[in-house]
């Protein structure tokens, strides 16, 4: 039910994680610009949280009606 969405988020959060990375190696960024895509990469990780528990508790939901 919710694994199309978890995948693409986890996609983009390792996407951000790489460009953040890149940025922080070279040093040539803007703090704003970086703060930025660290909010974004905060974000996203929130919503898989929240994404992987109501997973895990339709899950367990289909369990219990077995």
């Amino acid at each position: 039910m919710y694994e199309n969405r978890i995948r693409h988020l986890e996609e983009m959060h390792k996407i951000l994680d790489k460009k953040i990375d890149t940025l922080e190696k070279t040093g040539t960024f803007e703090d704003t610009q970086l703060m930025e895509m660290k909010k974004q990469r905060l974000h996203i990780r929130d919503e898989l949280s929240k994404l992987r528990r109501k997973q895990y508790e339709h899950d367990q939901h289909i369990d219990m009606d077995d």
